[in-house]
């Protein structure tokens, strides 16, 4: 069999969906040594992907993801290479993509929260490419032999929004990276000199981090704490400094490298989740992964993959983030219990298992 899979976000500067795509073309390129693979790449990472498997091919597939380019015209790199099966690890199906090919899909953010303030274009611009996406994501749904999701919550919503059979739908749980690092690197490097409360994400408004800055300064009212929101500068975690405003006590990290991110895992007092939607949840899965205490939001799909490894609250209630925030930093014996739940439940998290699940369900399509 040849296989194709779109590789365009592999590596991990494009974040979650990134390291999804890392690791699978990864570990499947090292599985299997019986059929063929194509991966197609951008000009930014193709000299990243390395392999010494033989029955592999990479592929210069140019074209920036979620443009019109990409919609009408990357059809053709694909069709090229004559393959039995395409996988497109995201929701960017080309319109004329060919059949067959299996869909996955992480989330559906912008079904359930269409906000112009999640992208920089102006709003009219924002609302005409978000039609434009939502019929490409109905025509890729429709057209895919398989879908893959991360968590029974996204394939519970995927049904809800599109007709499918749930036969279609095929949920894959992903597995997590454990970092690995010197623990006092980052508390050094950061000036961080009190106990501290993690964030480890992005800034999109669903993340819901204006509220939770808020119920900071309810908190740290006395000045007993820090909070550290770590991830790469954008314009969402910009606009979250205005609000924010200087503050020693509120640290903005931007970009962290591994060991930094390890060391942050390490000393933080817990790590809070406020995100008011998530298909699969990643950081917090980390944290318990590191032996952190973990406070989250009880929405979507996070009670399922975090499971008695955290503390829930109301994301929309900030009396009850407050309440379950306090509620673990004040009581050390409670931090140690979630600590130990979380490093029994991420056993279920893993990147191996991931692998040959997706390799088991292309095998099926061709029996």
């Amino acid at each position: 069999m040849r296989i194709g899979i779109d590789a365009r976000f592999y590596g991990t500067k494009q974040r979650g969906i990134g390291r999804y795509v890392k690791k699978l073309v990864d570990g499947l390129v090292e599985f299997d040594r019986k059929n063929d693979y194509v991966i197609f790449l951008s000009r930014d990472n193709i000299e990243d992907f390395k392999t010494t498997n033989p029955r592999v091919k990479k592929v210069l597939f140019d074209i920036r993801w979620y443009s019109l380019a990409e919609q009408l015209a990357g059809h053709k790199i694909i069709r090229r290479e004559r393959l039995d099966l395409m996988h497109w690890p995201h929701l960017n199906v080309p319109w004329f993509a060919a059949k067959p090919y299996v869909l996955t899909i992480h989330d559906l953010i912008i079904n359930r929260f269409p906000d112009s303030r999640a992208s920089s274009l102006p709003k009219w611009l924002y609302w005409l490419k978000l039609l434009a996406y939502r019929q490409v994501v109905k025509r890729a749904v429709k057209r895919a032999v398989k879908i893959i999701v991360p968590s029974n919550f996204v394939k519970e919503d995927l049904l809800k929004i599109y007709t499918l059979s749930s036969e279609k739908v095929q949920v894959i749980y992903e597995g997590y990276f454990l970092a690995d690092g010197q623990q006092t690197m980052a508390i050094t490097h950061f000036k961080i000199t009190k106990p501290f409360l993690l964030y480890v994400g992005s800034a999109y408004p669903h993340k819901n981090l204006e509220r939770l800055l808020s119920v900071f300064n309810k908190l740290n009212q006395e000045k007993k704490y820090q909070l550290v929101l770590a991830g790469r500068t954008d314009y969402f975690f910009e606009r979250l400094k205005k609000i924010a405003k200087p503050n020693p006590d509120v640290i903005f990290t931007g970009f962290v490298s591994d060991s930094e991110l390890a060391a942050l895992y390490h000393e933080a007092s817990l790590y809070v989740f406020p995100s008011l939607y998530e298909g699969f949840g990643l950081p917090p899965i980390e944290a318990q992964a590191h032996g952190l205490a973990v406070v989250s939001s009880n929405t979507s799909c996070l009670p399922e993959v975090l499971a008695d490894g955290a503390i829930y609250f109301n994301p929309n209630s900030e009396a009850e983030i407050l309440a379950s925030i306090k509620s673990v930093l004040e009581n050390p014996r409670l931090r140690k219990d979630l600590a130990v739940k979380g490093s029994v439940n991420v056993k279920k998290f893993n990147w191996i298992k991931a692998v040959k699940e997706t390799h088991s369900l292309y095998l099926s399509l061709f029996p």
